[in-house]
């Protein structure tokens, strides 16, 4: 998925912005039977713990910082 030049894909990786934030691995990213999109992410504190997130919140800075890129992902 993509906005404004971004896309959010598997194996990067994402600090959380604000409290209890924490760092996040992207694992898998689908759509919904509406369309909208999701990035499920795993956390990298921990590994048993996930969480799914709107595309939208991931790409919006004031909710996550991309922190690492997968070895491989051409921009």
């Amino acid at each position: 998925m993509q906005r404004r030049g971004r896309e959010v894909a598997e194996g990067q990786r994402y600090q959380k912005v604000g409290k209890g934030g924490g760092s996040w691995e992207v694992v898998a990213v689908n759509a919904d039977s509406s369309g909208a999109t999701h990035a499920k992410m795993r956390s990298l504190t921990e590994p048993k713990t996930f969480r799914t997130f709107a595309i939208e919140a991931v790409l919006d800075l004031r909710n996550f910082r991309l922190i690492e890129e997968p070895t491989g992902l051409s921009r």
